[in-house]
């Protein structure tokens, strides 16, 4: 949940991750200024295989509350990390 966000099943509330909260942020902004989001750190498996869809053509991040967020083509990702070892071929193209 600390990346992406989660859902309490008690409360019945989401809230948002880091990543979820960033790209809200800056794709909500509707000023012509490039926008990046910059993620530095290790690839885990678990997490970049759910970037799929921001990093292809549909440019979508699909949270698990079933919300989707569209990123505009002033909204850039980069990616700072060690290897990409754990990646898959369709993350890495």
């Amino acid at each position: 949940g600390e990346l992406f966000g989660e859902y309490n099943l008690i409360t019945r509330e989401w809230t948002d991750g880091t990543l979820s909260s960033c790209m809200r942020e800056a794709c909500a902004d509707e000023k012509p200024d490039l926008k990046w989001i910059l993620m530095d750190g290790p690839v885990d498996t678990l997490w970049i295989e759910s970037m799929n869809t921001v990093l292809d053509d549909n440019k979508l991040l699909t949270l698990i509350s079933g919300e989707r967020i569209s990123m505009p083509p002033m909204v850039k990702c980069l990616f700072e990390v060690e290897d990409l070892s754990v990646a898959s071929p369709a993350t890495v193209s």
